[in-house]
């Protein structure tokens, strides 16, 4: 259960860290880098709607993170979590990477998404199949003995 829980928390925080950098008052310094050829006026109404999506955004990471910190405390009745996580990066996570490159986002920093998701993915996977082995060997590894029928 220790790769699990591990597994919990090293998610969690890269889900946080990212929830904080996609805080508005963070990403606004780095909104041409996000969109690349931004052409609304700074300061503008879809520059502000796109800092209140991004807030919802990382509000979502935010609180995604600390479900998974505070689950690896308890990892056994939580995988589906685990499992919530991984279809996450796989979905909102690789597929959107993808989408984003097909329209023009920087091909590089998709690219790092993408990695980091399927690493999530992977990990996530071997993490739950340990958690699994774990559980079988605790019913085979037990020595305990019936107590004997006292009359």
């Amino acid at each position: 259960m220790t790769s699990l829980r591990w597994w919990f928390r090293s998610v969690g925080l890269v889900n946080i860290v990212l929830g904080i950098l996609w805080l508005p008052a963070l990403n606004a310094a780095r909104l041409e880098l996000s969109v690349p050829g931004w052409d609304a006026p700074i300061g503008g109404t879809a520059y502000r709607g796109f800092l209140d999506y991004t807030l919802l955004f990382s509000l979502d990471l935010l609180v995604l993170g600390a479900f998974l910190v505070a689950t690896s405390f308890r990892p056994r009745p939580s995988r589906t979590l685990a499992w919530l996580a991984i279809a996450l990066s796989a979905i909102r996570g690789i597929l959107d990477d993808i989408y984003m490159i097909a329209a023009g986002y920087p091909l590089g920093a998709m690219l790092g998404f993408i990695a980091l998701h399927a690493t999530i993915i992977i990990t996530g996977l071997f993490a739950l199949r340990a958690a699994s082995r774990d559980d079988a060997g605790v019913g085979r590894r037990s020595t305990a003995r019936p107590l004997a029928p006292t009359h």
